[in-house]
């Protein structure tokens, strides 16, 4: 199955990533910046085709705002756990999803992971956003870089992990407990719930800890991708 990529940041990531690029589309009589440049030259070294065509066939395959350039590419491969769980360390970081479900939020905590550095992602099969075209645009790139794992179910997971000497974290409103008070242990798996529901009673018992960030102003919950950062950012601070 093909996949979609779309905008100048997104397709040069994947270029860069060694995705496998089938072709290049890129709209007539657009202006050639530097990434344009970068994005043709890199497509000519690893002899993939480019074709000019209307915006108009763009913005019909993408409905959204493409940036006069698309790339279909092979689907975006999931890392199996067996084989990712071979490069990790004890200094590792993998952030789960317990069931995400909007494309945008899955895309910006993909950029946000691979920003500081998490080893991994690892979303449920079902009843969950997949690596769909949106995913990758909204991660402006980082997907071409972290390794996305999928597991039939998260709760079991974890306790997999336990095995293995994981510190598990879950992010949760219903604690006392704030994210900047807890010694964190390595290897480390930072569990996040879904925008609406949170973290569902079986993922949560089967963390060591739940966390939570406390307000200062009047509104009482974070974007889900922003609050990610910040406990994160706190977590890389204690390796």
């Amino acid at each position: 199955m093909e996949k979609k990529i779309y905008g100048k940041n997104p397709v040069l990531e994947a270029l860069k990533g060694d995705l496998n690029i089938n072709k290049i589309y890129i709209a007539k009589g657009i202006h050639f910046d530097k990434k344009f440049k970068e994005i043709i030259n890199l497509a000519k070294e690893k002899n993939i085709p480019i074709q000019y065509v209307d915006r108009n066939f763009i913005d019909n395959e993408v409905k959204d705002n493409s940036q006069g350039i698309l790339a279909i590419v092979s689907s975006v491969p999931y890392v199996s756990w067996e084989d990712l769980k071979t490069k990790l360390d004890n200094n590792s970081i993998i952030v789960i999803l317990d069931h995400i479900q909007d494309p945008r939020n899955l895309g910006a905590i993909a950029r946000t992971c691979e920003f500081l550095g998490a080893s991994a992602i690892v979303i449920p099969k079902f009843r969950s956003v997949g690596l769909t075209p949106t995913v990758f645009k909204a991660s402006a790139g980082a997907l071409s870089f972290i390794p996305v794992v999928r597991v039939s179910n998260v709760a079991n997971f974890l306790r997999d992990l336990k095995e293995e000497n994981f510190f598990i974290v879950g992010a949760d409103l219903d604690t006392d407990i704030e994210f900047d008070k807890v010694k964190y242990r390595f290897p480390l798996a930072l569990v996040i719930g879904s925008e609406g529901e949170g973290l569902h009673r079986l993922v949560k018992e089967s963390c060591d800890f739940l966390v939570k960030i406390s307000p200062y102003g009047k509104v009482n919950s974070l974007n889900v991708s922003v609050a990610l950062g910040i406990i994160l950012y706190k977590i890389r601070e204690s390796l």
